[in-house]
């Protein structure tokens, strides 16, 4: 069930009531205590609804922008990895994909603001919720409510630190522009808090929300963000036990791992037990719908088959041969994830029959023309053609014709599943170099409709393994980037513009852009690869006088 369209209304204005300074509200309603358009706490906070209200406002700033959730942040994370291909339109995009970034790059200002914008909201819910212990309401009824703003400024602060680095810590809402000002704090001291945060909202999240909020989160989500936050910081034993509490937490809720793994995405099967955290949008809503999905659907197919999807989609989602190669022979969730030559494309149901001349190449690198007649019931050959890499992303894509509006859809953005879960267990106890990694990644392959082979330790090193399965099955979810980052390969991944794949037959075509582009990594000294800190925050926060290295 879908978030109630009042509750996202509100909780709009209060966004913009409890966000760090940005365009969007300017300066004499910042300046203003109690701006005409943003609730004063002390009138606002009345009800248990009010806590609703507040907490959902930290979600808000994720899915409202075109740089966010609604539209292009998983597509972004996919192009800026090994795993995609942001399709040749849009100069600051393609710009932004190939991290040819500087500190006005808009794309991540906008990251920047988005992010601190939720962590603001979140640290306003904080505060002014206890407020309705005076109203009535019990320590019990608002504890849910505190924890989840507390999960959502530790969820805004993984994202921050993965991206920028050291950044402000605000553990409080801002209300001047002076306290705005605030210097940076060291990633560690950052972990500090997002463990702190997490470990708060594992305790006091409810097992379950109500149905009218599905998809926020949960005890379970909390507990399986504490186990990442442990990982990411490196932390191996302490994310070994949160890993291991995590699961026994969400398994005693009725999480678990689907029967079908193309079941996870669809929209029929929102909400479904393998999630334990999403963003949720509605059908033909310009307030609540996505765009997201449509951008990820085929631009380029023959008209006579866009009746698959629905619409010609933008495509801008678009997997590498790269991506391709490291499913291992026989796994199907390369072809629950990826449109590629030799795979079937969907059904044709256009009436009547139409005949394609399909162009491939075979193992020596001839190219082969064939024609081919449908009819109605007959599978679409998938053509190389219909995508600048020679594929196309299927993994939560859906066909839209029912929709009144296209650019608004409906279907959800997983963030978090059970798998993930399973995998950061798995990866926690494959770097204490503990064999019992193997029995989560082989969970995770057991999947009935998946049933890959289980792994042994003659396979690879348990890290070669673990992060192996998280590639494939977490790929095009926007995940990849953050793995690439964390583990400090981006250099040794890229390499030189020849080591990853663009394009399916990038063995056989000789055209310069048929390999992924060389990321400007160079400018970076070591590992370190991190986004410019915003020079508009550099001008306007006196306490931030330097920027990351290469900007």
């Amino acid at each position: 069930m879908k978030r109630n369209n009042i509750i996202h209304i509100i909780s709009a204005t209060l966004v913009c009531g409890g966000m760090l300074f940005t365009e969007s509200c300017d300066e004499s309603e910042f300046l203003n205590r109690y701006p005409l358009d943003s609730p004063s706490p002390d009138v606002f906070f009345v009800n248990e609804a009010a806590a609703r209200m507040a907490v959902t406002a930290a979600y808000e700033p994720w899915r409202r922008s075109s740089n966010s959730y609604l539209r292009d942040l998983v597509i972004m994370n996919d192009a800026i990895s090994d795993d995609a291909y942001w399709r040749p339109s849009r100069a600051a995009s393609i710009s932004f994909s190939q991290w040819k970034i500087n500190s006005s790059d808009g794309t991540a200002n906008n990251y920047w603001n988005f992010a601190f914008q939720s962590i603001n909201s979140a640290n306003f819910a904080i505060k002014n919720i206890p407020k309705l212990l005076d109203k009535g309401l019990t320590q019990a009824q608002i504890d849910p409510y505190i924890g989840e703003a507390h999960f959502l400024r530790g969820f805004a602060y993984m994202f921050l630190t993965s991206y920028f680095g050291d950044v402000p810590l605000h553990d409080q809402p801002r209300e001047s522009f002076e306290e705005f000002e605030q210097p940076r704090t060291a990633v560690a001291d950052i972990y500090d808090q997002i463990i702190a945060d997490f470990t708060l909202a594992r305790e006091t999240l409810p097992d379950k929300q109500p149905a009218a909020y599905t998809g926020a989160a949960t005890k379970a989500t909390a507990a399986a963000y504490l186990a990442k936050a442990y990982l990411y910081n490196k932390e191996w034993a302490l994310a070994e036990t949160a890993g291991r509490t995590a699961v026994n937490i969400a398994e005693a809720a009725g999480y678990e791992l689907l029967e079908s793994f193309e079941d996870i995405f669809t929209h029929e099967n929102e909400g479904n037990k393998e999630l334990l955290f999403y963003l949720q949008f509605i059908d033909n809503s310009r307030d609540f719908g996505n765009n997201y999905m449509i951008q990820r659907i085929t631009r380029n197919a023959p008209p006579e088959f866009i009746h698959v999807y629905g619409m010609a989609g933008w495509g801008y989602a678009l997997p590498m041969r790269d991506l391709f190669d490291a499913f291992e022979p026989g796994d199907p969730r390369r072809e629950a994830t990826i449109h590629y030559p030799g795979a079937v494309y969907g059904t044709y149901s256009a009436g009547g029959s139409f005949t394609y001349s399909h162009r491939t190449y075979d193992a020596g690198g001839k190219l082969v023309t064939y024609q081919k007649t449908y009819n109605d019931g007959d599978p679409i050959d998938y053509d190389y053609r219909w995508s600048e890499t020679g594929m196309n992303v299927k993994k939560c894509t859906r066909n839209v014709a029912h929709l009144q509006d296209v650019y608004s859809d409906g279907l959800d953005v997983p963030l978090m599943r059970m798998a993930d879960l399973y995998l950061i267990l798995a990866e926690a106890l494959a770097e204490q170099n503990k064999d019992e990694a193997l029995v989560w990644v082989n969970k995770v392959r057991a999947r009935p409709s998946v049933n890959m082979p289980p792994k042994t330790i003659t396979d690879g090193t348990l890290r070669d393994i673990v992060r192996h399965e998280r590639r494939v099955e977490l790929a095009m979810e926007g995940q990849r980037i953050f793995d690439l980052l964390r583990w400090g390969i981006m250099k040794q991944t890229f390499g030189n513009n020849l080591k990853v794949k663009k394009h399916f037959f990038s063995d056989y075509l000789t055209d310069q852009f048929t390999r992924f582009a060389q990321p400007e990594l160079a400018k970076y000294p070591g590992e370190s690869v991190l986004l410019p800190i915003p020079q508009t925050e550099i001008d306007r926060n006196s306490k931030i006088t330097t920027n990351n290295p290469g900007y």
